[in-house]
């Protein structure tokens, strides 16, 4: 199929007889929707294939790193709750990746004093260490990946980002 056929995104490879297709059947068709949701789907899943192929070399996965990060940015402890919300996750992911990070000694995971049912976690040194090294290396990768964009692109790409999300909340 040749470029062209992809409407000149370079990421969706429908022909653009597809949507004239389905739009001639379906009123509720709006080719522009579906042209988005299909081009941020594989736009994502190419970032997910890259991330996860570079922080593979690190013996990490992306959501791994989120986590150390958010926990190296942060002067106390985090509550595992408030890890769920940071990264828009499921409570039983959070703990999955938690018991990995803590099995690897990369954290440390304490029960609260005063709420049992309460857990916070805490990069352990060798975390700290750990994420102190692959920081630069990190924020090298994501500078590089978005040369293309400029700074007011990248905030545009951002500021609808969310709108597309605040549209898929369920």
């Amino acid at each position: 199929m040749k470029q062209s056929d992809a409407g000149g995104d370079g990421l969706v490879g429908w022909p653009e007889s597809h949507f004239t297709g389905y739009k001639r059947h379906f009123a509720e068709m709006e080719v522009g929707a579906v042209r988005v949701l299909l081009s941020l789907r594989a736009a994502a899943q190419q970032v997910d294939n890259c991330l996860a192929a570079w922080f593979a070399t690190y013996g990490l996965t992306p959501q791994k790193f989120s986590i150390l990060m958010l926990l190296h940015s942060e002067p106390k402890p985090v509550a595992l709750s408030n890890l769920r919300r940071f990264l828009n996750t499921t409570q039983a992911n959070v703990t999955g990746l938690i018991a990995g990070l803590e099995r690897d000694g990369l954290i440390k995971r304490r029960a609260s004093r005063t709420d049992g049912r309460v857990s916070f976690v805490s990069l352990s040194r060798r975390g700290k260490r750990m994420v102190s090294t692959k920081l630069p290396a990190y924020f090298a990768f994501s500078r590089d990946a978005l040369r293309g964009l400029s700074q007011n692109e990248k905030k545009t790409l951002v500021t609808l980002l969310g709108h597309v999300a605040s549209g898929l909340a369920l």
